[in-house]
């Protein structure tokens, strides 16, 4: 199953990516000019150490000679009187203080007593000319702290008298050395004063820009917008739609081809709309006619079968008028013989007997076969009458005597029928045979049964013979059609057709080595 991407409008695309560029801008921007600041301020205050440390050095240079502590101190005390200056000492050359001053803080007294400059920075200091160091110091803060030499380019002069020989050769060697502390604690709150201010005015900077680019983007994507809106108004097939023209730009030219096409595309959907109707009008037309064509069809080919079915039937009416007239009377004959004989007693022995008995049988048979003739090519006239379904049944069931290996079982339900008597009889009489006649040597059962469903009744007779597969099913009503060796295939024919003088109907459900069901269905009126 495929995840849900969440998607963005280019809107708010614009927005998110302007803004980050005025983000990034304004913070990279601030960072810089804080950084700037900030290295300009040290290094003033650094520069600042430098100059006031120098100007201590150069001024002190006789006195540390002279070891005036009286001016050195006052030196000393003149420089601690400047702003940010937190101590200011003067060393001979071996590290020993000549004279010191420093604030009123306890904190500054007590790190320069114990942090006395150690001889490694003299010998430092003869080749650099100059030493910073930045410290920390517990409740004062940072504190940037210079060491100037005190030189003297006069080598040779006396202590005492403190001549300066001008004219002789000479070399700066030092003398003393001076050191000035000074507090970053003013400029590091300038700076975070600064760095607020400048942050502040970042933050107002950005979130103007974020607001004016908003504004200036919701301008610029109106009609961008506006073309969506139409784009989605003719897929929807509002070909109607025109898109508003509110710019004078780029955005103007699109809108206008924008509505042309829309009108090009309207009136190529209303003509293709046109075609379309015409289409489907030609198309009801011909499914009207093909239906037409396929009832007509349907009627010819029935007219057809109606017309090889008469013709069938005229054949067979005429065949069985000239079997009957011509068969009758001779089979007339031949069963008066037969009678006559067996009453006669003329033949004594058992095969005679058979044999006289086989001869008036088949006689019978042989009419039976013109009576079926003679019935099918008549009309069917019915004799309708208010009649019980028990008993037409039960006088066919007295026509057709079962063997003894057959049970027959009657689930019979007493209902008063309009119907012709005579025809149902013939109807189960020829059910009844046929059933018999299909059931195996070892017997079977044969069951009729009755009812009511809505408005008409029916009566089914099902059998446990050897049942028949569905090509047999298909052609059991056709005339002349027949499984049996001994038949000329037209009781179902007859039957078929009575039940369907009725305004009835018979089913056929069978199943090989299962048996077979005839249901008759007829209106109760």
């Amino acid at each position: 199953m495929a995840k849900n991407k969440i998607s963005f409008n280019l809107s708010f695309k614009f927005i998110i990516t302007i803004s980050l560029i005025i983000i990034l801008t304004s913070v990279v921007l601030s960072l810089f000019f804080i950084n700037a600041q900030t290295i300009l301020l040290k290094g003033f205050v650094e520069s600042k150490a430098e100059t006031l440390a120098r100007t201590l050095a150069s001024s002190s240079e006789y006195s540390v000679l002279s070891l005036s502590r009286e001016v050195l101190s006052h030196l000393t005390r003149n420089t601690i009187n400047q702003d940010d200056v937190l101590y200011s000492v003067i060393y001979d050359k071996n590290c020993n203080i000549l004279s010191e001053a420093e604030s009123s803080n306890p904190k500054v007294i007590e790190y320069v007593q114990s942090t006395p400059i150690e001889p490694t920075v003299v010998s430092t200091l003869e080749k650099t000319k100059y030493q910073k160091e930045l410290y920390s110091i517990s409740g004062i803060g940072e504190v940037i702290e210079v060491l100037i030499p005190v030189l003297s380019r006069d080598s040779l002069a006396s202590p005492n008298t403190m001549l300066y020989r001008r004219n002789l050769p000479s070399e700066e060697v030092l003398i003393g050395i001076v050191r000035v502390g000074l507090s970053l604690e003013r400029i590091n709150y300038q700076i975070n004063k600064m760095s607020n201010t400048i942050l502040l005015i970042t933050l107002i900077v950005i979130l103007a820009g974020i607001v004016i680019s908003s504004f200036l983007i919701k301008i610029i994507m109106k009609p961008i917008q506006d073309l969506t809106v139409g784009t989605k108004k003719i897929a929807a097939g509002n070909f109607g739609y025109r898109v508003p023209i509110t710019s004078r730009d780029e955005f103007k030219d699109l809108a206008m081809s924008f509505n042309s096409m829309a009108t090009d595309m309207e009136i190529h959907i209303r003509e293709i709309n046109k075609e379309k109707k015409e289409l489907l009008e030609l198309k009801i037309a011909f499914e009207q006619r093909s239906q037409e064509l396929e009832e007509t069809l349907e009627k010819v080919q029935e007219i057809q079968k109606d017309l090889i079915r008469s013709e069938k039937f005229a054949t067979i009416g005429r065949l069985a008028s000239s079997v009957a007239h011509e068969l009758r009377n001779p089979l007339a004959g031949i069963k008066n013989i037969s009678y006559f004989l067996s009453k006669m007693g003329a033949f004594s022995d058992a095969k005679s007997k058979q044999m006289v008995s086989m001869l008036s049988s088949e006689v019978a048979r042989a009419n039976k076969i013109i009576t079926d003739l003679l019935d099918y090519s008549k009309t069917k006239k019915l004799n309708k009458q208010e009649v019980s379904v028990e008993t037409f049944i039960e006088k066919a069931i007295a026509a057709v005597p079962m063997p003894p290996q057959i049970e027959l079982i009657k689930q019979i339900e007493p209902i008063d029928v309009v119907v012709d008597p005579d025809k149902m009889t013939q109807i189960i009489i020829n059910l009844l045979s046929n059933a018999k006649d299909a059931m195996p040597a070892e017997g079977g059962k044969i069951t009729i049964k009755t009812g009511k469903r809505l408005k008409n009744f029916f009566i089914a007779v099902e059998d446990t013979a050897c049942g028949m597969d569905e090509e047999t099913v298909a052609r059991l009503f056709e005339p002349l059609f027949t499984t049996k060796l001994k038949g000329i295939g037209l009781g179902l024919s007859i039957v078929k057709e009575i039940i369907e003088a009725h305004s009835g109907k018979i089913m056929v459900k069978s199943k090989k080595g299962v048996g077979t069901t005839f249901t008759i269905e007829m209106p109760l009126v």
